[in-house]
């Protein structure tokens, strides 16, 4: 009995002393490519090795990369995995051992230039760390988008219903600043001033609906379910 107690005492405090376990969280990842969106969806995400493709294997990508935390957890560049995963959208990394984190140089078809990359986002901020640096929690919204550095990124919002015929309000702001956007196309109609546009829909049934502008990253998709009279 003695013995018995001794050996649970000691299996007690080696659990007590373990690192705890970083749990799944749900996040939002959306991947921007050139022309198309790649993926958009909520995305249950946990820590786990991400491999680039590029022939270094596998790496670690919990938020301690580089010293940058001293907890493992989900991370951006984890999500953007999970996603792509999803989507079956391959992608290529190249990983850089110094900063221990990936340079994302291919999506689907879309590659990096010499004057054109792959930004990551988180919750429309500019990261400002790597993507296996950096954590994140519970309803955060991760972008990664072709040539994005510096760029709009449109944000669509709206009612999530309608009427066959009945015209009603969008609004299209800088996701970076909250600012209205002007001239943004949402079924090639444009935004005002105020970044505001109004839509007649014919038809009953899902309208998937995303703005776009030159020069800017097109908008998340807002689903709008259009009711018959």
């Amino acid at each position: 009995m003695i013995r018995r107690s001794g050996a649970l005492v000691l299996l007690v405090l080696l659990f007590a002393a373990a690192p705890a376990v970083a749990a799944p969280i749900t996040v939002n990842v959306r991947v921007e490519g050139v022309h198309t969106t790649f993926f958009e969806g909520n995305v249950t995400t946990a820590v786990h090795s991400v491999d680039g493709g590029d022939g270094t294997g596998a790496h670690k990508c919990d938020g301690t990369n580089n010293g940058a935390s001293a907890t493992p957890g989900p991370t951006v560049t984890g999500g953007f995995d999970d996603g792509a995963r999803l989507a079956r959208v391959t992608w290529g990394g190249s990983w850089s051992a110094s900063f221990q984190d990936f340079l994302i140089n291919r999506v689907g078809s879309d590659s990096s230039t010499s004057s054109k990359f792959w930004s990551l986002e988180l919750n429309d901020q500019d990261l400002s760390v790597g993507g296996c640096q950096q954590k994140v929690k519970p309803h955060d919204r991760v972008l990664v988008a072709f040539d994005g550095f510096g760029r709009k990124l449109l944000e669509l919002s709206g009612p999530k219903t309608a009427r066959v015929g009945k015209s009603f309000q969008l609004t299209v702001v800088d996701g970076r600043s909250g600012q209205p956007v002007k001239g943004a196309k949402v079924r090639h109609r444009k935004t005002d001033k105020h970044g505001r546009v109004r839509l007649t829909l014919k038809r009953p049934g899902l309208a998937q609906l995303k703005a776009r502008k030159f020069g800017t990253i097109r908008s998340n998709e807002l689903d709008v379910q259009v009711h018959a009279h």
